[in-house]
């Protein structure tokens, strides 16, 4: 880009007006002019200064009169509004102020549930109750209180909720029921079509994968669920409160 502008160009005092800037604007555009060791005076709602300082003073205005909340109508490297933090946290907080739960949790959280509908799945098929019966059963153990209180067993263990990804609320039935169905395609391929270990593996990898990644399962997906914290101070069991932390450190 060639510069047209004459020496008597940048000699000459430039003006850039600052009518449309609020109080809170100008100050803060003061304060971005001294640190830039600008020298320059406000006089009748224009910014005065020497020509050769005319690109910052209108740059630095311009900057100053950006809405926070359209942040994109100035994006200045220098002088942008919001940067992105230089290392982006591994789980940021949801708009309760929760955090989604971790991978380890919601790992101890499906042992403890599998472990728990395991005893009754295994005497039901020792008695010679049907394959359909065991799908149910676990499927109530799975949605009534999904659907209820945000948790199973294990969840309430591990201190860990499913909550609708949008809302944040307990999922409905509905919710509830096809992130269970989704995540139960492995016991049901077992139950009804003897699918190998092989395969099985190879399903439980396919849902469950995603977790690795985002925290978010096929299951979770399907339904719009996110499973999260108990509360925005933390998941409550396994983790010591504050002031046990402060009597013992």
């Amino acid at each position: 880009m060639v510069d047209d502008r004459s020496p008597a160009d940048d000699a000459a005092p430039c003006r850039v007006p600052i009518h449309h800037l609020t109080s809170h604007q100008v100050d803060l555009l003061r304060t971005v002019l001294r640190a830039g060791d600008i020298p320059f005076g406000i006089h009748r709602g224009e910014v005065v200064a020497a020509g050769v300082h005319r690109d910052e003073i209108t740059k630095a205005v311009r900057w100053a009169g950006v809405d926070p909340t359209r942040s994109a109508e100035f994006e200045d490297p220098d002088h942008r509004p919001v940067k992105r933090p230089l290392v982006e946290p591994p789980r940021r907080p949801l708009a309760d102020g929760r955090m989604e739960a971790t991978r380890w949790r919601r790992l101890s959280a499906g042992v403890i549930d599998e472990v728990v509908i395991a005893v009754p799945l295994m005497l039901a098929a020792h008695a010679g109750a049907p394959a359909w019966t065991g799908a149910v059963m676990h499927g109530v153990y799975h949605v009534a209180p999904t659907m209820l209180f945000g948790w199973s067993i294990g969840k309430l263990w591990c201190g860990i909720r499913v909550t609708e990804a949008d809302t944040l609320c307990t999922p409905g039935a509905s919710r509830a029921t096809i992130r269970w169905a989704v995540a139960a395609v492995p016991l049901m391929a077992s139950l009804f079509f003897g699918a190998t270990g092989a395969v099985l593996t190879a399903l439980v990898m396919v849902i469950n994968g995603p977790i690795l990644f985002d925290l978010r399962g096929l299951h979770d997906r399907a339904a719009n669920t996110r499973v999260v914290e108990r509360t925005a101070a933390g998941p409550g069991i396994w983790v010591r409160s504050a002031r046990r932390v402060a009597a013992t450190g």
